[in-house]
């Protein structure tokens, strides 16, 4: 039962998200945030049922003792890391209130009016924003590798750990601390303003303008890779990098070159499109074969899969406007790439 008070934390998650989301539907149904906001709450259900079979899916040889001791590290950085938030929510709450002056100085409308005169829609703040997605990648793959090693080295051995049990729990433990940092700050920010420290401001930096009203795209991008943690780590890992590494190449070519406008959706360019789509194709096409030895599959089912996930992005991409592609992306490509898998 270690695994219980991270699933509840998550669950939590949840309500609170969804209430907010429910109590501002009005608002979020106007501005056409409110399917995107459901379903990062549902993103957050979704956590907590599936985190107490995480770390054993692809390790079932992981004794229960030593599952335990994984759960309960979980468990306990984030109860530790909540309970931090919460005193620091509550401590600048309460100065802010017993000082007119500083209330009024973090009032979150005046802090939007500063940033909107200071926001840059230029190429080198377009990549700082996506620096975070593209560090999350990063993360993945860093701790991925880090076990294969370990494993190989049999330094995991003695531990009754393999590179998948070990690589996820890093994995699962980092991406979930960050994901309860910024939902817990992004309810704040949104709803009691005046309760966030000075520094945890600077996050909202690299915001994007659409995101003033609403959750930050981080949250979501990590929680749509969860599914994937069941699956294969090529799958998984092409899955991580489509949503950040082929957006990301999207963004800079139709920021740099882009000059012809998508009809369906303006905001975006025929040449980011298919900047998008070639990355998407490579990517499947690289992981899977660099990884090949954890998904052992036929030429022709991974050129399959390559057309599929790209067939998916460039749907996304063309098409959706009002639902997040952060959640849209990975949800597609992932089970599209996974459908050709297991056929």
């Amino acid at each position: 039962m270690y695994f219980l008070p991270t699933s509840l934390i998550l669950i939590g998650y949840f309500f609170l998200t969804l209430v907010y989301t429910l109590k501002n539907r009005k608002t979020k149904i106007e501005n056409h945030l409110f399917i995107n906001e459901i379903l990062i709450a549902l993103l957050f259900l979704m956590a907590g049922i599936l985190f107490p079979f995480i770390y054993r899916y692809n390790s079932p040889n992981l004794s229960q003792g030593v599952l335990n001791v994984l759960w309960l590290f979980s468990s306990t950085l984030f109860i530790i890391e909540l309970g931090f938030w919460v005193m620091m929510l509550l401590y600048n709450g309460s100065v802010a209130k017993r000082h007119p002056e500083i209330m009024a100085e973090r009032d979150y409308e005046r802090y939007c009016e500063e940033f909107n005169k200071n926001w840059q829609d230029d190429l080198k703040s377009e990549f700082g924003r996506k620096f975070l997605h593209l560090f999350t990648c990063f993360i993945i793959f860093f701790f991925w590798t880090l076990g294969l090693i370990l494993d190989d080295l049999r330094v995991l051995t003695p531990w009754g750990l393999d590179n998948y049990s070990f690589s996820y729990w890093l994995i699962v433990t980092i991406g979930f601390g960050f994901v309860l940092m910024f939902q817990i700050g992004d309810l704040a920010r949104l709803n009691k303003f005046y309760m966030l420290p000075k520094w945890s401001k600077k996050w909202y930096l690299s915001m994007r303008k659409e995101e003033q009203c609403t959750f930050i795209a981080s949250t979501p991008l990590v929680l749509s890779f969860i599914p994937f943690l069941f699956m294969p780590f090529p799958i998984f890992g092409a899955v991580a990098l489509i949503t950040t590494g082929a957006d990301a190449a999207a963004c800079v070519i139709g920021k740099k070159y882009g000059k012809h406008n998508l009809r369906t959706n303006p905001e975006k360019t025929v040449e980011g499109l298919i900047a998008g789509g070639i990355s998407t194709f490579l990517i499947v096409l690289i992981v899977s074969i660099i990884y090949f030895p954890w998904m052992p599959i036929s030429i022709t089912k991974l050129f399959i899969m390559a057309i599929i996930a790209t067939s998916f992005f460039l749907i996304v991409d063309t098409f959706v406007k009002n639902i997040s592609d952060n959640i849209l992306n990975p949800i597609l490509t992932g089970f599209g790439m996974w459908l050709i898998f297991i056929a």
